[in-house]
């Protein structure tokens, strides 16, 4: 029969059985930053979906992809210009200190000119190269928030582990102190040797030397969360019991058809593929410089002198053909550099979409694997804590030593830590797997956006 109630109730209870639940397992109950507003007692804590989404609001990770997005939205606006008409303007007054006899010492002109681009053939494949660029720094801009959402999660459950290995430290320490009182009281009264306190001492010792190395590891867990999110997080954290039960849950897919979705999917695939197309409107931009560029321009020009009623206007109409015979190789030389431009993308995008192949085979095997051992180690746990119970109740009863009892105990907490790593890595190799599938880090019943 396994009891779970809370630590406190736990420690009075001296060494009965203790529970490994995530939900215990929290330092504090302190608001997750400064400015914001602890978790209500219906959120009981402070969740994955709430961690990451001050991560994607504060870090610098989540920003700067954005303003990349600006910058490539500006260079579509650029490269639409060089096809949109210009007009420009410019006045001027002219003074002369010494004139000629019966002119004006000053003299006004302005002048007023209208481009239009009637034809400008190296326009029309660089503004295709500027609109699949920032489409690109679209699903890269994407892709970084996801990516930094998956380490936010890491962090999380990682925090979340080291809590419970403290918890399992702390339940190792609360048994190893009532172990170590029976073996005194037993020694004083003739039923024990010395040698039982000898050996509870020593490990209360290990006992307490394993609550202060999961105090640091808590610590350590606890500021890497806090650095992601940018704000100080102090938990309590909840167990993200939607992502623990799909991981264990998680069964064999058809895995050509999760690769195939996936390559649809991930936004890291979209980028490369946009960036192909780019590449390959560049390539073609040199050869156009083969055609010429036609370009209408009209001129208006005012002069007048100053203090005179008289003006002179000036209109002019022009259209003008550009066209580069030769220009010592210049064009044919950015050929060749950007047709290697254009087959590194492809290169880069071939080695991608076999790289998402295996990385969905992989975590499936993960997966698998980590299942496997997370049942073991639940099993384990449950032997543990029997063979706990029954050494101390044989103990009691004068038949078994202190040494079992000892043993029993580093045993206990061992398969507690080891369930604690497996249901980690368990769950990691869950969110690799979603991951790897262009999935978000998170069920959508867990707060978290696919």
């Amino acid at each position: 029969m396994v009891i779970q109630s809370k630590p406190i109730a736990l420690l009075l209870m001296g060494a009965a059985f203790f529970p490994t639940q995530r939900a215990l397992a929290q330092p504090t109950d302190k608001p997750i930053a400064p400015g914001v507003a602890p978790p209500t007692a219906r959120e009981g804590g402070t969740r994955i979906a709430d961690v990451i989404a001050l991560a994607l609001k504060h870090n610098e990770r989540a920003r700067s992809p954005q303003e990349r997005v600006r910058a490539a939205e500006a260079a579509v606006v650029k490269a639409r210009a060089s096809l949109i008409p210009s007009l420009s303007a410019t006045a001027g007054e002219t003074l002369r200190p010494a004139p000629p006899t019966g002119s004006d010492t000053t003299s006004f002109a302005a002048t007023a000119t209208l481009t239009a681009p009637i034809f400008a053939p190296s326009a029309y494949p660089l503004l295709s190269q500027s609109k699949h660029s920032a489409e690109a720094e679209r699903h890269q801009a994407g892709e970084d928030r996801r990516v930094l959402a998956y380490d936010v999660a890491r962090a999380f459950l990682t925090a979340l582990t080291a809590n419970e290995v403290k918890l399992a430290a702390d339940q190792r320490f609360v048994r190893a102190e009532a172990n170590l009182a029976n073996a005194r009281a037993r020694a004083a009264a003739g039923f024990a040797s010395s040698n039982d306190v000898t050996r509870s001492e020593i490990e209360l010792a290990s006992a307490k030397r394993e609550v202060e190395s999961a105090i640091g590891t808590v610590a350590r867990a606890y500021i890497q969360l806090s650095f992601l999110t940018v704000v100080s997080v102090s938990g309590p954290l909840v167990e993200p019991t939607q992502t623990t039960r799909a991981a264990e849950l998680r069964g064999v897919s058809d895995v050509k058809a999760l690769c195939a979705t996936a390559r649809l999917r991930r936004l890291d695939v979209r980028s490369s593929r946009e960036k192909v197309e780019a590449a390959e409107q560049s390539a073609k931009e040199p050869m156009w410089r083969l055609a010429p560029t036609i370009a209408f321009q009209g001129q208006v020009r005012a002069t007048a002198p100053t203090g005179s009623s008289g003006r002179v206007d000036d209109e002019t109409l022009q259209l003008t053909a550009s066209w580069p015979i030769f220009d010592g190789g210049s064009r044919y030389a950015d050929r060749e550099s950007r047709l290697a431009s254009l087959k590194i993308a492809m290169l880069d995008q071939s080695l991608l979409e076999r790289r998402v192949e295996a990385d969905v085979r992989v975590a499936l095997a993960n997966l698998q694997a980590a299942q496997g051992v997370y049942q073991a180690a639940s099993s384990a746990v449950d032997s543990a804590r029997r063979n706990t119970q029954e050494t101390e109740v044989l103990y009691k009863q004068g038949l078994a030593r202190a040494i079992e009892l000892v043993d029993a105990n580093a045993k206990r907490f061992d398969a507690e830590v080891a369930l604690a790593t497996a249901r980690l890595s368990m769950e990691q190799a869950y969110l690799e797997l979603r991951f790897a599938t262009g999935d978000g880090p998170l069920d959508t019943s867990e707060g978290g956006a696919r």
